[in-house]
């Protein structure tokens, strides 16, 4: 774009770093694939269409049990998410095949037996781990506020040791409560297991290669799915009216704040998603953004350990490069290096 910011040291930061080949090219090291994309057997709008399809037998599906199976309401919570679990799997699923069928490749991979190629299209690979470098690179947007709770304190420490040792912890008191929390608690169960799980296999896994294989370029991809994400979650303005005997202006505040907030995390999922190849990359960002919430930001710029955001940003190119993940970052059908 002709402009170029100096940051992080001596590394130069500009749009097309950032993207690190975020471009129209599709790549593939599969036979056939990069003709695929060049001359998919669906248009854009199919492609489009289906994803829309997706979105909406994902939500559909939770309404399933009492309005086209006419069961009646569930008479605990627990029996109320356990069938919610059902249908998010159920239609985890049904995109997945939706997928293939639009692809057709990975059908011929199961045909012959080889399932992990059929994964590897939904970002699920062996190879390469992609779990540390998403992970601490989505806690920096947290570090303020990780470490002024491990401290529990407003003051500011002098001592480095300390702060350290509180952190480390702060983090390992938090994650150890939340470890337990799933042999009891159904919503542990809902936020940090069944829902990124099935939210991130439908919305990045199955839409992503769909989009992909129709000829749109990675940027394209990176900002129309999280569209999809954030729409879905418009169902929470009639569980708001309703159930919880809220006004529409109210409901429509929180679902709007909710549409927002979602859609932006689904640009980084996204993002991290295309970068890595890998569906475990925006999974563990996601369980991890549900298990913080959101983030304090004004808390965090008044912390005296508010160095999280600029790190974040510095960190971003470097630690999602696709060299990392043996991955050719825009491929239609995503494989092993």
């Amino acid at each position: 774009m002709g402009i170029e910011v100096k940051a992080c040291g001596d590394v130069a930061v500009t749009p097309s770093s950032l993207s690190d080949g975020f471009s129209n090219s599709v790549n593939s090291r599969l036979p056939g694939a990069k003709a695929m994309a060049a001359n998919p057997s669906f248009s854009s709008g199919t492609a489009i269409l289906a994803c829309a399809a997706m979105a909406v037998l994902y939500v559909g599906m939770l309404y399933t049990p009492s309005l086209l199976f006419r069961l009646p309401p569930a008479r605990t919570i627990n029996e109320h998410y356990i069938r919610r679990f059902t249908c998010s799997v159920v239609a985890s699923v049904l995109a997945s095949g939706l997928c293939f069928w639009l692809l057709g490749s990975p059908i011929d991979m199961l045909r012959n037996g080889d399932l992990p190629a059929a994964l590897a299209v939904l970002g699920i690979r062996r190879d390469h781990v992609a779990t540390l470098y998403p992970l601490l690179l989505t806690a920096l947007l947290y570090l303020g506020p990780l470490v002024m709770t491990a401290l529990n304190t407003d003051e500011r420490l002098e001592d480095e040791a300390k702060v350290e040792m509180g952190f480390i912890q702060g983090l390992f008191t938090r994650t150890r409560d939340n470890v337990i929390s799933l042999t009891t608690d159904i919503f542990a169960w809902r936020n940090y297991i069944v829902g990124p799980l099935t939210e991130e296999w439908v919305f990045r896994a199955c839409m992503v290669p769909v989009l992909l294989c129709a000829g749109y370029s990675q940027l394209k991809v990176m900002l129309l799915c999280p569209l999809y994400f954030g729409l879905a979650h418009l169902n929470h303005y009639w569980e708001t009216v309703y159930p919880e005997n809220r006004n529409h202006k109210i409901a429509a505040l929180i679902t709007g704040f909710r549409f927002a907030y979602t859609t932006i995390f689904g640009w980084y999922a996204a993002f991290l998603y295309l970068r890595t190849g890998h569906l475990v990359a925006p999974l563990v960002a996601h369980i991890f953004c549900n298990v913080m919430g959101l983030p304090a930001v004004g808390d965090a710029l008044e912390s005296p350990y508010n160095k999280g955001l600029g790190s974040f940003i510095c960190l971003l190119n470097p630690a999602t490069s696709p060299a990392l993940y043996g991955y050719m970052p825009g491929q239609c059908l995503p494989t092993a290096s």
